[in-house]
Order: structure tokens, then C-alpha cells, then sequence
């Protein structure tokens, strides 16, 4: 199956996989099949999940439109969201489990939740758009104290959708042993059950290649060449975290988001030139934040399915702990990597798909100011 990483050859993809993930969780008794044909379906659906994973990474590796490389972003966490809803359903869960088995099933993705899943898959251009409608209008008064409130609130939402997102991951992460955590850190974008030589066969093993679909997604959409960055830095974040530094704090120190606005007040205050160039920082930043807030949203599901399926028997193996355990790392290291990517902080090189606050006020303000 070729993936090119064109936009309808990803919509094809996706459109195919989300179909593909809602006639599997079918009930038999509507699907017309035997309890048995799930396990085959999936095996011909991991192929399909793999081949989108592949083009929107190539989109992510080669697109120069920001707006098209955060459709493929869009892909790859609804992606991960379907192939853990897969695997999530290809096992019965325990009998006993804290919260009661009635209730956790229905947390599970509903058909209701599904078909919005499909819908964002297909067509990310539209979810986006949506994203940012109803956010309000252009306030009215000055221009420059416009595009000061509008930095100033950008960089505070794309910062409180990384603590709210990435908060969730973290209460996830400090469920598991520190050890797993330590042995998942060197397994992050490795070919997991490879290396550890684990013998999993039949449906236990299918589990745990959606698991590790989902986990393939979440390291494209960090890039390989980041991957020794990731690591360094989640095991910086995990030591701060056991340490005791609360996550809200970790990220406010991480993101730098005061200093920037500083930086950007500075610049505006500065300028003297058209008065509709504040208009476009304050349209850009506001943009910046509200495509932030929409692939939070999805990677927030990412964890509420996430935090389900790791109670399904084969992700109690070791393969499967580490595979869970490295999601959720992946996921984290994602979440405050494109929060730093948005506001164009410069503590830190972890990802570059968009410009940034910063980086669009520098672009539009202060052209002659060095990049972070």
C-alpha cells in the first residue's frame, strides 16, 4: 500500500482506516460474522493504520504550509486515538477493575465518538477551521494594546492546554513503575518487541501492535531526529517531576511564556510602522493558539482511551507495559514540545512545524531581531 503523503492520499487513508475501525466494533450480531473475524479484520486494518502513519510523517518531513502539516498532525493523534480504540476492543477487559466493569466500557469511544473521530480524520482542514470559529471577534480599540492582549492571551492558552493536556499524561506516568519508566525511556521509537524478543502470538500479540501503531504515530509526530532530544529531556522532566515540581510549574518554566511576552510587548511598543501589520500579529498569534488548542484536544483523547485499554490482559505482559509506558512518554514529550514549537521558545530545539508567537511578531515587528 503506497502512501505519498499528498493530502487526498491521506484523506483516502484515513477515510479508510476510521471506516475500516467502526465495522470492526461492530456488534456480531450486526456485522452478520463470527466473533473470530475481528482478529483477521485487524490484521488487514494494521496495514491501512501503518500506510496513513506513513504518508502524514511524509507530509510533516516535506511540507512547507503550516496549515497542511497540522492537518497531518490532526491525522496522526486521531490515528493513535483509533488504533488504541482497536486494541482496547480486541480484548475482554478483567473481570474486576477499580471504577466497575459497566463503567469503564462506557468510557470507552462511543459509535457517537467514533463518527466524530471520522469525521476529524477525513477532513483535518475543516476541524481546524472549526477550531478557531466562535472564538470571538476583533476586539475594538488601539491597535497596539489589540496585539498586545492577543500575544498575552495566546501564550497563555497554548501554555494551559499543555499543563490540562499534558497533566493527564503526567497522572498516567507517575501510575508506573519507575523502572519501566527507565527501561521505556531507551525503547522510545525502537522496534519494541524486536528487541526484547518476546514471544506474543495470536490476539494478545495484535493488541499490542496497535498499541505500538499508536506509539509509531505519536514518534512521527515528533520527528526521528528528535528522538535522542525526547529522551533527554523526558528524563530531565520525569527526575523534576519525582522531585516533587507540581506539572503546572515545570511547564510555566519550560515555556518561558512571561519572557516572551516581555520580548513581544518591547517590539510592539517599539513599532511605528502600518498600523494593519498589528492587526495581522494579532490575527496570526490568535490562529497559532486556537490550532494548538485543537490537536491538544485530540492527544487529550489519546490518553482517556490510553489510561482504558492498559487494563487489558496482554498490555500486563512486559512487552506490553513498555509499549503503554512508552506512549505515554511519547505523547508527553510531544504535548510540551509543540507547546514550545507554538510559542517559539527558545530553551529548546524539540520540534519546528510552526513559527510561533514569537516568531511571527519578530517576523511582522522587529525583522532586524536574531531568531530564538
Amino acid at each position: 500500500m503506497t502512501a505519498t503523503g499528498s493530502s487526498a492520499e491521506r484523506r483516502r487513508l484515513a477515510a479508510t482506516y476510521a471506516a475500516g475501525v467502526a465495522a470492526l466494533l461492530e456488534p456480531p450480531a450486526v456485522r452478520g460474522v463470527s466473533r473470530a473475524a475481528p482478529a483477521r479484520r485487524a490484521a488487514r486494518l494494521l496495514a491501512t493504520s501503518q500506510a496513513l502513519k506513513t504518508a502524514a510523517e511524509t507530509t510533516l518531513k516535506t511540507s512547507d504550509d503550516p496549515f497542511e502539516r497540522a492537518e497531518a498532525e490532526v491525522q496522526l493523534l486521531a490515528g493513535a486515538v483509533l488504533d488504541l480504540t482497536v486494541a482496547s476492543q480486541l480484548t475482554p477487559l478483567p473481570a474486576a477493575v477499580p471504577e466497575g466493569r459497566a463503567a469503564v466500557r462506557a468510557l470507552f469511544p462511543t459509535p457517537a465518538d467514533l463518527a466524530g473521530l471520522r469525521a476529524l480524520i477525513s477532513a483535518p482542514d475543516a476541524y481546524l477551521v472549526g477550531a478557531l470559529a466562535g472564538r470571538g471577534v476583533r476586539a475594538i480599540g488601539e491597535a497596539r494594546a489589540d496585539a498586545s492582549a492577543a500575544v498575552h492571551a495566546a501564550l497563555e492558552e497554548i501554555k494551559a492546554n499543555v499543563v490540562t493536556a499534558g497533566g493527564h499524561v503526567v497522572e498516567g506516568l507517575l501510575m508506573l513503575d519507575a523502572a519501566l519508566l527507565k527501561e521505556a525511556l531507551v525503547t522510545v521509537g525502537g522496534e519494541l518487541l524486536e528487541k526484547l524478543g518476546v514471544d506474543v502470538k495470536g490476539i494478545s500479540r495484535r493488541v499490542i501492535d496497535f498499541v505500538m501503531a499508536a506509539n509509531d504515530k505519536i514518534i512521527a509526530l515528533l520527528g526521528i531526529n528528535a528522538l535522542d532530544k525526547a529522551r533527554e529531556q523526558l528524563n530531565a522532566w520525569l527526575e523534576e517531576l519525582k522531585a516533587g515540581t507540581l506539572f503546572p510549574q515545570l511547564v510555566d518554566k519550560l515555556l518561558g511564556t512571561a519572557a516572551i511576552a516581555g520580548e513581544v510587548d518591547a517590539w510592539i511598543s517599539a513599532y511605528r510602522a502600518e498600523e494593519a501589520v498589528l492587526w495581522m500579529v494579532q490575527d496570526e498569534v490568535t490562529q497559532l493558539a486556537g490550532r494548538f488548542a485543537a490537536k491538544a484536544s485530540v492527544a487529550d483523547k489519546i490518553t482517556t482511551v490510553l489510561a482504558l485499554v492498559k487494563l487489558a490482559p496482554p498490555l500486563a505482559t512486559p512487552a506490553g507495559r513498555l509499549a503503554v509506558a512508552g506512549t505515554y512518554l511519547g505523547l508527553l514529550a510531544y504535548l510540551i514540545g509543540s507547546g514550545y514549537d507554538h510559542v517559539d521558545s527558545d530553551r529548546i530545539q524539540l520540534l519546528d512545524w510552526v513559527e510561533g508567537v514569537r516568531g511571527v511578531a519578530r517576523r511582522l515587528l522587529a525583522p532586524d531581531q536574531p531568531p530564538a
